[in-house]
């Protein structure tokens, strides 16, 4: 048997149908996982459900306990995302976000504009053409050095809408660049690297697919870049950008 929809719109509304694990916002891309399988004797109750992405729900069910490759979620553990992703959707109340709150929020938020600045990687892969020309690879150094902070629990935000908007930018960041890597290969310079010419003479189709596919991800990086900026810029009364932490006591 599957969740009853009463079940599923309850834990859709809960987390305001963001994964719970990556916290990105999903819309209908979502699914209800059961934390406890049904074959191990799991319910299919409010408390037994946990929605998630596809991605992190493929991660559910790749795992072979007969061959274990990797750190599989545990109950508990699934548990404890869900029910801190929830809590703080639904503790999101003006009362609740104090100035300490804010604080740590500018904090996290410049670190971010530091890491990933617009006239770095962000504003490079804006305009860059990827239809078989060479790019120098370390233009995109930001990119992969936010991408080494995804893990990292102190690189997320305490306003629900703000760490929403870096979830995706992640997400996004993180696809570009897993199809960067798989479709991308050094030129005779080894800092550049390109879409193989031979794909575009010799597999027309399938290279104009993949410059599409990499066009795009490239365009939801930037979207998500502007949203976090633009989110972050409002909510936190950051006027720009600045190399310090923020010291000043933040606007009400």
């Amino acid at each position: 048997m599957a969740f009853s929809n009463d079940v599923k719109i309850k834990a859709l509304v809960a987390c305001a149908r963001c994964c719970c694990i990556c916290h990105k916002f999903c819309g209908i891309k979502i699914e209800c996982h059961h934390i406890i399988q049904e074959a191990d004797g799991g319910s299919n109750s409010f408390e037994n459900c946990i929605p998630l992405c596809f991605d992190c729900h493929a991660d559910m069910l790749s795992y072979d306990d007969k061959h274990p490759k990797g750190t599989k979620y545990r109950p508990d553990e699934l548990k404890f995302h869900r029910d801190g992703w929830t809590s703080k959707i639904n503790a999101a109340r003006p009362a609740d976000y104090c100035d300490e709150h804010r604080k740590l929020d500018q904090g996290l938020f410049l670190r971010i504009l530091r890491r990933l600045p617009w006239n770095g990687s962000i504003g490079f892969i804006s305009t860059n053409n990827f239809a078989g020309f060479s790019f120098d690879c370390r233009a995109l150094l930001d990119l992969h050095e936010l991408a080494a902070c995804n893990d990292d629990p102190s690189w997320e935000f305490i306003d629900p809408t703000l760490e929403i908007a870096r979830a995706n930018l992640a997400h996004h960041v993180s696809r570009f660049l897993g199809l960067i890597g798989m479709n991308t290969f050094p030129t005779d310079n080894p800092d550049r690297n390109s879409v193989p010419e031979e794909w575009e003479r010799e597999r027309p189709e399938h290279f104009f697919q993949v410059v599409d596919e990499i066009h795009e991800a490239a365009s939801r990086c930037v979207d998500s870049y502007k949203t976090l900026l633009r989110e972050g810029r409002r909510r936190l009364a950051i006027e720009s950008p600045a190399d310090e932490e923020p010291t000043s006591k933040p606007k009400t």
